[in-house]
Parts: C-alpha cells; sequence; structure tokens
C-alpha cells in the first residue's frame, strides 16, 4: 500500500529551468541551497551592483574631502547616471548579463535624476547634508505605494535579484518602505547631532552597512514561513 507515503512525499522546489528547458529541482541545483531555497547564482549575479555602491562610497567621499560636498554630490550622482548607458554597452559589445544598478534600473535611475537636481539647485552644506533624508523619504514613500498594491512593482522586481525563492512581495515592499524610513532617520540624526567629518564617514561608509543591515532584515521577514513550514525537497 504506497497511498500513505505518496501523499506525504512533498514535491520537489523547482529552482530554475536546465538548457533543454526542463524544471530542476532544488536538491539538484548546485547553486541553490535545498534547506533554505537560496540560489546562490542570483547573489552571484548582484555583486557588480554591490561592488558599484562601495564605489560610489569612496568617490563621494575622496571628492567632498578634496573639494566639497556640492561637488561631491553633482559628480557622484552624474557618474550614477552614467551607469545605465555603461551598463547597456558592456551587455552590446560583450554579450553579457551585468547588473549595476542592482536590477532596479528605472527606480535607480529616478532616484539619481532627483538626487542630482537637489545638489545642483542646493548650494549651502546643511541642503547637502539632508540630501540623504530627502532620498530615503523618497524611496520609503515609493515602496509604501507599492505595498499598498501587494508590491506588485519594485517589490515584484527587487524579488529578482535577491537569492531567495519563497519571498512575499507585499511583506518585501513594506520591508523596504521601513529600511528607506530608517536610513532617512538615520540621516537626520547625524546631520544634526554630529560634526561635518562623523556625518562623511557615516554617509561613505556606515549608509551602505546600515542600508545591508536593514535590507537583510526586511528580506528574511518577507519570507513565506520558516524553514521548518517550507517543504523540503523529495
Amino acid at each position: 500500500m504506497t497511498g500513505t507515503s505518496d501523499r506525504a512525499r512533498p514535491t520537489p522546489l523547482l529552482a530554475r529551468e536546465a538548457e533543454d528547458g526542463s524544471p530542476v529541482p532544488v536538491g539538484e541545483d548546485p547553486t541553490v541551497s535545498a534547506d533554505d531555497s537560496i540560489d546562490f547564482g542570483r547573489l552571484k549575479a548582484s555583486m557588480p551592483a554591490i561592488a558599484t555602491d562601495v564605489a560610489m562610497g569612496v568617490l563621494f567621499f575622496a571628492t567632498a574631502r578634496l573639494i566639497d560636498l556640492r561637488t561631491a554630490a553633482i559628480v557622484s550622482a552624474a557618474v550614477g547616471l552614467c551607469l545605465y548607458p555603461l551598463q547597456w554597452l558592456i551587455r552590446r559589445m560583450l554579450g553579457r548579463e551585468l547588473n549595476l544598478l542592482g536590477g532596479m534600473a528605472l527606480f535607480g535611475i529616478s532616484m539619481l535624476v532627483l538626487s542630482a537636481g537637489f545638489s545642483w539647485w542646493v548650494e549651502s552644506d546643511l541642503a547637502i547634508q539632508l540630501k540623504g533624508t530627502v532620498i530615503g523619504g523618497a524611496v520609503a514613500i515609493a515602496y509604501a505605494v507599492d505595498a499598498l498594491f501587494g508590491g506588485r512593482w519594485l517589490g515584484r522586481r527587487l524579488t529578482m535579484y535577491l537569492a531567495y525563492n519563497d519571498l512575499d512581495e507585499r511583506r518585501l515592499a513594506a520591508g523596504m518602505f521601513g529600511v528607506g524610513a530608517a536610513l532617512a532617520g538615520l540621516n537626520t540624526v547625524f546631520v544634526i547631532g554630529a560634526s561635518r567629518e562623523t556625518w562623511l564617514m557615516y554617509t561613505a561608509w556606515g549608509d551602505t552597512v546600515a542600508s545591508m543591515a536593514l535590507a537583510g532584515i526586511a528580506v528574511q521577514r518577507a519570507r513565506r514561513g520558516t524553514a521548518a513550514e517550507r517543504p523540503s525537497p523529495a
């Protein structure tokens, strides 16, 4: 009698398609963790975007120290805007997929345009320092609206570039709203309560670390259930 054992056996999670188009179960895909449904191939693909973030932080820090904050903000925004055509050119010339903007090209460019415009029109150091608050607030509002509609735009797009295969789009968008709001608040605290040098160190390095830590928490909370609740491969 096999009815009980057959019903108890869960359907294998499908991680991706093989070259011939057939689905590859998680347990048979070396790039995917069978226990946690982690697609390491996606994680590897996001490394250029992480390296770009670090490089942009170095550029802002160096320009601010050598010239001034306004120039650093404008230069960083201009370089950021050049990333999309550079990404397109690399794909055309080398035939390789390369995500320098973390996959959120349109959203990222919108934020860069806002950043460039803000940096161009304001001249005081205080206004430049508060740019992070404005951008963080804009990100928070965008994700909040997306969460209200089930994460169908930003949340869904973001899941395509994260290692987990079991993310809830609405919860992810809601979590990223929290990340944006928290980063806006942190920047404001450093602007008001710290010296210019301390703020400069935070915005060049600390902001990236805080972003990654907070985003990590948001991603974990967006996963559908615990590891024990998710089906395991046969």
